[in-house]
């Protein structure tokens, strides 16, 4: 049976004036949770994030290009699409397929290298060298010292997302210094999350001056 499209989304005449930052995270709590803390009331933007109960990179990217259609997104009026997962284990070929994929279909990636923790952990303190997942989770667990993969940490973190973007942004310079493709398995420390971010608050922006 077809999947119905979200109520919010029906037409009347003409196409609702929200402007959908849709995201598909490969966690199915902990992230979720984390982007739903920027919806914001009157912003004309929904944030919308979702689990496709698959956490492999191509699936990822298959189950978002089904958005497209369910919330009837325009790429050119300002939604955006975007696929959120971690390199952690997946391969080389997986992650560059996948990536090659999306951006046929105008679906943009939010990879983190190794995983989603380094974003959380930026929000604390830079880190100039390659990290691995439990070192990354470790090192939060200095901060957020109850954090755990069903945390609400959104909250706690929202005060510091400006130098998180910072840290985060940093970490691109270097490697595109260094000529490291970004969404790929060999930028080690990096995480593409802060242009999702700031992707949501340009559009929060630019919808309260209108």
């Amino acid at each position: 049976m077809k999947e119905d499209r979200p109520y919010m989304l029906r037409k009347i005449g003409k196409r609702v004036t929200r402007k959908f930052v849709v995201i598909v995270c490969e966690g199915s709590k902990t992230e979720m949770q984390y982007f739903q803390g920027f919806n914001e009331r009157n912003s004309g933007v929904k944030v919308e994030p979702l689990h496709g109960k698959c956490t492999d990179a191509k699936n990822i990217v298959a189950f978002a290009e089904r958005q497209i259609e369910r919330y009837d997104l325009d790429f050119d009026d300002g939604d955006s699409l975007w696929c959120a997962f971690d390199v952690d284990q997946k391969g080389k070929q997986e992650v560059n397929d996948a990536v090659a994929h999306a951006s046929a279909k105008n679906i943009l990636i939010a990879l983190s290298n190794p995983c989603i923790e380094l974003w959380f952990l930026l929000h604390y303190k830079k880190i100039p060298s390659q990290i691995s997942r439990k070192d990354a989770y470790d090192e939060l667990k200095k901060f957020i010292r109850d954090y755990d993969k069903n945390s609400n940490i959104f909250p706690i973190l929202k005060d510091k997302i400006r130098a998180a973007m910072t840290n985060a942004e940093s970490l691109n310079q270097g490697h595109q210094r260094n000529g490291v493709l970004l969404l790929s398995v060999d930028s080690n420390p990096s995480t593409q999350v802060f242009k999702l971010v700031k992707n949501i608050q340009d559009l929060i922006k630019k919808n309260k001056k209108t």
